[in-house]
Order: structure tokens, then C-alpha cells, then sequence
């Protein structure tokens, strides 16, 4: 029996000694063997920092708000940094919140993670110290921008958008029958927009080639405009030796001034010569037969082929 009590009691202080060190691990987050880093810094007011407050580096927490104690020209906060942690000296601090009355927050925004980094005791300069403004100064800045504004030319504002809303009832029923009709016609086209959606994602999973095809576009159409560039300096000399522009303008400008007069002497004439010829054409057109383009060239075609000429040879019967 005896031996069988200190069993079941030396089973049970195993229990209670398992359960605390559950809490106290894992739920508290309680490690006697972590070691902390302490560093201060002094600000004007304690922007609702208190002891216990979040410590982060990047947005991970890696200590708390230790105490608060009260110095020459403000306060001085004492942060315990998990020692982990490496924290460049050299780095932005922000105090922020998780919302206008919610929970603040001290969270260190280095550039670099090298060195050198926080040491014990050490205080971090209060220029790197950025800190959110209170709500008294928000609220005074709100009041300060809402006393800038012109409260006529805002009621001004207001009035247009009444003048020019209202009387609109018997808007809102074409209005109502447009979006309804809107509604039908994507209802009605959804199966093409569905199959041009689907369409566009299938070519565009073919488009492999495309960077490749760009990349040999570049150097292909190089020749083409290294051969105009070197065209154009050619036509320009050609021009300049053929004295081209004083030849143009001595024999073609010339003829040009006058076929005007010309144009004016003939056109009486031609009315009395294209009359008579009018029922001619018509009995032409009458008589000679419709021109097929189409089927002039399929004979074309049948006649030359693709490779070669097609000759067709009819011996006449006797």
C-alpha cells in the first residue's frame, strides 16, 4: 500500500509539474533561459505607450515595454528586446496605433540588419524617434482645415447639385427600364462573352513564340531601313546632278500655266463631238458580250497552273 501511495503521489506532482510548465511555455511564453536586452528611450509624452506595450522589429514582436519613469523634459521608456534579436543602432523608430483609441505600439524600421546593433543600457537618439500625433492635435487640425472653407461656396455646391437633381421622378423610370435592359442584353450575350473570354485565354497560352519572333523582327527589318537610308542620300545626289527642280519647273510648270486655257477651249467642242456617240455605245454594249473577270481568270489559272503552262491542243475532226 505504502508502495502504491508514493506511486500515485509521485504521478500526480508529475502532472502538476507537466501542466505548469504547459502554461507557463507554450501559453505564457515563459522561458527561463531567454535573455533580454535593455535600451531606453526619452520621449515628450508617453503617447499612451505603458508598460507592457508591444516591442516589434518589422512588425514581429521581440520585447515589451519594461517601465516608465518620469525625467527632465519628459519621460524616459524602458524597453526589455528579447537578445535573439539584433537591432542596428542606426535605425527609424515609430510608435504607432492599431487604431484611434486602440493599443500603441513601438515598432523599429531599419534600413539594413547589419550592424552595429542595440547593446544594454544603451538610449536610442530621439531624433529617430517618430511618434503619432494626439488626438487633440488631430481634432485641431480638422478644425483648422473645416475654418478654411468657404461656407458659401460650399452651400453654393449644395444648392447646384439640388437644382439640378430634383424634378427627376419621371427620369428614374427610363432609367430603371435602361438598366434592366442592360441587364437582358449581357444576360443574352454572356454565352459569346464566356467563349471570348475563353478563346483570348487559349492564344494567349500560344504565345511562347512571340519574344522570340520580337527578338528576330529587330535585326530582319534593320536591312530593309539600313538599305532605305542609304537610298535616299543616292536619290538626293541623282536630283542634284540632274538639276531635277529646274527642270520641273521650266518644262512641266510651264505646261501647267496653260492647260487651264486650254481645258476651257475644248470643253465646248467635246459636248457636240460625245453626243452623237452616245446611241453608238449603247448599241455596242448591246452587242458585245459581258466581260466575266472571274471567269477570265480561272481560264488564267487552268492555263498556267502553278508550275507551268498548261497547253491544251483540239485536233479538228474530219
Amino acid at each position: 500500500m505504502k508502495k502504491s501511495a508514493s506511486f500515485s503521489l509521485a504521478m500526480f506532482l508529475i502532472v502538476i509539474v507537466g501542466g505548469l510548465l504547459y502554461i507557463a511555455g507554450p501559453l505564457l511564453h515563459y522561458d527561463p533561459f531567454r535573455r533580454f536586452v535593455s535600451v531606453s528611450m526619452v520621449l515628450r509624452n508617453t503617447d499612451q505607450v505603458v508598460p507592457g506595450t508591444s516591442v516589434l522589429l518589422r512588425g514581429v514582436k521581440v520585447g515589451e515595454v519594461g517601465d516608465i519613469d518620469q525625467v527632465s523634459g519628459g519621460v524616459r521608456a524602458r524597453l526589455r528586446i528579447d537578445s535573439a534579436y539584433e537591432i542596428p543602432a542606426i535605425t527609424a523608430v515609430k510608435i504607432e496605433q492599431l487604431s484611434a483609441v486602440g493599443e500603441p505600439y513601438i515598432d523599429f524600421l531599419p534600413d539594413s540588419l547589419a550592424g552595429p546593433y542595440l547593446s544594454n543600457g544603451q538610449t536610442i537618439d530621439t531624433a529617430q524617434v517618430s511618434t503619432p500625433l494626439a488626438i487633440p492635435e488631430v481634432f485641431q487640425r480638422i478644425a483648422g482645415f473645416s475654418g478654411g472653407i468657404d461656407s458659401k461656396a460650399l452651400g453654393g455646391v449644395a444648392t447646384t447639385v439640388w437644382q439640378a437633381t430634383r424634378n427627376t421622378d419621371a427620369a428614374l423610370p427610363n432609367l430603371s427600364t435602361a438598366g434592366q435592359l442592360l441587364s437582358e442584353m449581357l444576360a443574352a450575350r454572356m454565352p459569346g462573352l464566356r467563349r471570348m473570354f475563353a478563346n483570348t485565354q487559349r492564344y494567349q497560352s500560344d504565345m511562347e513564340w512571340l519574344p522570340q519572333a520580337l527578338a528576330q523582327f529587330g535585326p530582319s527589318a534593320a536591312k530593309p531601313l539600313d538599305a532605305l537610308a542609304k537610298l535616299f542620300p543616292r536619290l538626293d545626289q541623282v536630283m542634284r546632278e540632274a538639276d531635277l527642280p529646274y527642270q520641273v519647273t521650266r518644262t512641266i510648270n510651264p505646261y501647267l500655266g496653260r492647260l487651264p486655257t486650254y481645258t476651257n477651249r475644248l470643253l465646248p467642242d467635246l459636248g457636240a463631238i460625245v453626243g452623237p456617240l452616245a446611241p453608238v455605245a449603247r448599241a455596242i454594249d448591246g452587242v458585245l458580250p459581258q466581260l466575266d473577270v472571274s471567269e477570265l481568270l480561272v481560264q488564267a489559272l487552268n492555263t498556267f497552273g502553278s508550275g507551268g503552262v498548261n497547253l491544251t491542243v483540239t485536233v479538228p475532226t474530219r
